[in-house]
């Protein structure tokens, strides 16, 4: 490959060019930034980038540090260096002097953050200027906007984006690159503008599982090792058919359901699932627990921004749980604890749930990000998630996700599981473009 393109390699395919003399860590790094350069202006991904990228690239070498890998934050995340703007026009535009922990321990690894991506507004659903880079007319989805699309552009090969809702799964769905929600409390949310604290996660959005199981492995500080292929005579997959799976496009429930069959033809054993007593009062659940909390995160913005602030912002997230009292709050948590351990039990018969990252492909339009709520439940329940590009829409041509749900901790699990689906693809069927 050209040095000029080595921006569209995975980290781990430049990580093993590096480390066989083919590619050097500056090359690489500049050709991240000049395809942001080149790039940046018609996508829009990015809110800020850094006029220090080459010396962090210097002290990551002179540190001989082993991931030295161009990357991206989410513009709630906070990195030495430069400002922290969380989708706004009247917070501090000059640079931060502290970052996250988990920004910390990516760039002690060798991480070299090129920039911050554009995020929603306060990471609600107030679109920001970002556009779908694989076809600029739709969105991009969010809060992760910004992250997604930097990534399916190929500008860095991986991003940090967060998810109190949808935020990470929804946009790598709509922009067809791989989202990775994990289990609640794994990565640390220090320096991260709090939406709702029980479900904030920080996430990772890639091109490659690869990419995302070694920077994983930065992140909870443990050797990421090879990813190991689930054995698929092994494994137990249930489709979730509970609401809201029937607010899915037709597409999406036909070619998750035609993926399932085939996954039944290698060998694979699948049942259909309903968790009709579960999934719509975490439905319930998120919507009232992340609005009190969320109201009291962004205290600050609404007693001194008000009139700053958007109109869907304010009657939507802050009036969600303006009816609930304290202690109905921690009513709400204590119910919260019973579910997650109803929906821990079920996982005793199953090893990963499919169900649709989203209702569809991308919308088309800048005017909302899309719905959170095929991601909502799992959310609030910390269960680790993943959303692979496995299928496209026959009408857009844009890309679909199929969301794959895992036992809460088993997250590594969960990675092995989905190489083996992604190598599992579904083979091009009967043409749904009569749905």
């Amino acid at each position: 490959m050209s040095v000029d393109r080595a921006y569209e390699l995975t980290a781990t395919q430049a990580l093993s060019l590096i480390d066989a003399g083919a590619l050097t860590a500056l090359d690489w790094v500049r050709s991240c930034r000049y395809r942001i350069l080149d790039r940046d202006p018609v996508v829009r991904a990015f809110s800020h980038v850094s006029s220090c990228i080459e010396a962090d690239l210097e002290a990551a070498l002179a540190a001989q540090a082993s991931s030295i890998i161009p990357v991206a934050a989410k513009d709630i995340i906070d990195v030495v260096g430069q400002p922290t703007m969380m989708g706004t026009d009247f917070h501090d535009a000059n640079p931060v002097t502290r970052e996250g922990g988990s920004v910390a321990l990516m760039r002690e690894a060798g991480c070299v953050f090129l920039g911050k991506t554009v995020t929603t507004e306060l990471g609600h659903r107030h679109p920001g200027t970002t556009r779908n880079p694989l076809n600029l007319d739709y969105t991009p989805g969010g809060s992760s906007s910004g992250s997604a699309a930097a990534v399916a552009d190929c500008m860095v090969p991986v991003a940090l984006g967060t998810q109190t809702s949808g935020s990470v799964i929804r946009p790598a769905s709509y922009c067809g690159v791989i989202g990775f929600k994990p289990s609640y409390g794994s990565f640390d949310k220090t320096g991260i503008l709090a939406n709702a604290p029980t479900m904030d996660t920080l996430g990772l959005i890639a091109r490659s599982l690869d990419d995302v199981n070694l920077v994983r492995g930065i992140l909870i500080q443990e050797p990421a090792g090879p990813l190991k292929e689930a054995d698929a005579s092994k494994l137990r997959v249930a489709v979730l058919k509970s609401s809201p799976w029937d607010e899915a496009d037709l597409e999406t429930q036909y070619l998750i359901q035609n993926f399932a069959d085939h996954l039944k033809e290698q060998g694979v054993s699948v049942e259909t699932l309903y968790l009709d007593e579960i999934v719509p009062r975490l439905m319930f659940l998120h919507q009232k627990i992340s609005g009190y909390e969320f109201g009291r995160s962004i205290a600050f913005e609404r007693v001194h921004h008000l009139d700053q602030l958007s109109e869907i912002l304010r009657t939507g997230r802050l009036a969600d749980g303006n009816d609930v009292s304290n202690t109905e709050y921690h009513e709400m948590i204590d119910e919260l604890g019973a579910l997650k351990i109803a929906l821990s039990s079920r996982f005793e018969d199953m090893d990963v749930i499919l169900f649709p990252s989203a209702p569809g492909a991308a919308l088309k339009g800048l005017e909302s990000t899309g719905v959170a709520t095929f991601n909502s439940p799992w959310t609030l329940t910390g269960n680790p998630t993943i959303t692979l590009p496995l299928f496209k829409s026959s009408r857009s041509g844009l890309p679909i996700g199929c969301q794959l749900i895992g036992a809460y901790g088993r997250d590594a699990a969960l990675f092995g599981i989905s190489k083996l689906l992604e190598n599992l693809r579904t083979p091009e069927r009967t043409s749904v473009a009569s749905l």
